[in-house]
């Protein structure tokens, strides 16, 4: 599935400006004929004045339209930055109707791609209006970013580090279910989630139950040969989203389109069969609470494709986007005559190799 949707040449023109004027606060952006066209910039009520600033975005904010805001923060609002920084939110009210809600999920990376993904410090998903109008809100997520980084300190860092490695290894092989302690709690298959999270369990793998955007399900539902569908985990909410839904995808452009910063999931239809690759990567960079939920999640992230229609035949595990080349993505659907075993999670080989 493919929105089809690309940067207008207004909205480059709009953003050159935005990115050069330090005065602008926000740059909002929607979705028309096709085509991300910018509306009306927003300035500071002050200058530098971020959280001031945030009470005019309930100008552009609707109950049940989705949008996304390209905002500016100051320094002084960005912990450890000497310059101001570009965010880029998108805004799905939880109550927009579907359609919407899968137009804007699966073209927010696009927009941020084509407008230059080095611009922007952070990209944030909201669905409540507090989310992008509170300055609790904001501080709230400076504070998991911070936590983030504080778990990356040696000592506790090593120690968590083997717990991701324990949870990786279980989450393979499947072990009775027990609290970790983020949020969740390790489920083996059998039980169903409830709540609006994943589905009921159809294989013997632990898992973490937690919610679903209703997008993600969609996208999974609507996978065809030749397309993508890359789901990730919003951290601050414990919820599965839709990352990325693309058609026409040639093998040797999927890497291009997994996250070299965050793991992912993503769900590849490969052209001309009926295979369907599922990849998990999950960069060596990661948060040790990227690590542990997505590690957890997998066998969670397969079993909602499998209640979506996806049949998936083939599964990859890489730490590096390079790692999913064209050739590994053929050797996958059609393995050389001499090898008959089945692969389960396979590390692709090195590049260069």
């Amino acid at each position: 599935m493919q929105s089809g949707i690309s940067v207008s040449s207004d909205l480059h023109d709009a953003f050159n400006a935005f990115s050069s004027d330090q005065s602008l606060f926000c740059l909002p952006v929607t979705i028309t004929a096709e085509s991300l066209t910018p509306l009306p910039s927003i300035g500071f009520v002050a200058p530098n004045a971020f959280y001031p600033s945030l009470a005019q975005l309930s100008t552009v904010l609707q109950p049940k339209t989705p949008i996304y805001l390209l905002l500016r923060r100051p320094a002084d609002s960005s912990p450890g930055s000497g310059s101001s920084t570009l965010v880029a939110l998108t805004y799905i009210p939880s109550n927009a109707a579907v359609r919407a809600k899968t137009l804007f999920a699966s073209t927010r990376s696009t927009l941020v791609r084509e407008l230059g993904t080095e611009k922007f410090a952070t990209t944030i998903f909201a669905t409540e209006e507090d989310e992008v109008l509170t300055e609790d809100a904001w501080r709230e997520r400076e504070a998991e970013t911070n936590g983030a980084q504080r778990e990356e300190l040696m000592g506790e860092k090593e120690r968590e580090l083997e717990a991701v490695r324990r949870a990786e290894e279980e989450a393979r092989s499947g072990t009775p279910g027990r609290d970790i302690g983020i949020g969740g709690s390790f489920r083996r298959g059998g039980g169903g989630a409830g709540g609006g999270g994943f589905g009921p369990s159809t294989g013997s793998g632990m898992h973490v139950s937690m919610p679903v955007e209703e997008a993600a399900q969609t996208a999974l539902s609507e996978l065809q040969e030749g397309a993508l569908v890359q789901l990730a985990i919003d951290i601050p909410r414990e919820t599965l989203t839709l990352a990325a839904a693309e058609s026409g995808v040639e093998p040797s452009a999927v890497q291009d389109h997994i996250s070299g910063a965050s793991p992912r999931y993503t769900f590849y239809h490969y052209p001309g069969s009926e295979a369907v690759i599922f990849v998990y990567t999950c960069p060596s960079g990661s948060s040790i609470k990227e690590r542990m939920l997505y590690a957890s999640s997998r066998m969670s992230a397969l079993e909602l494709a499998q209640g979506q229609g996806v049949k998936v035949s083939k599964k990859i595990e890489a730490s590096a986007p390079d790692e999913i080349s064209a050739d590994r993505l053929h050797e996958e659907v059609h393995p050389p005559q001499d090898n008959g075993l089945r692969r389960g999670f396979a590390k692709p080989r090195r590049p260069g190799r």
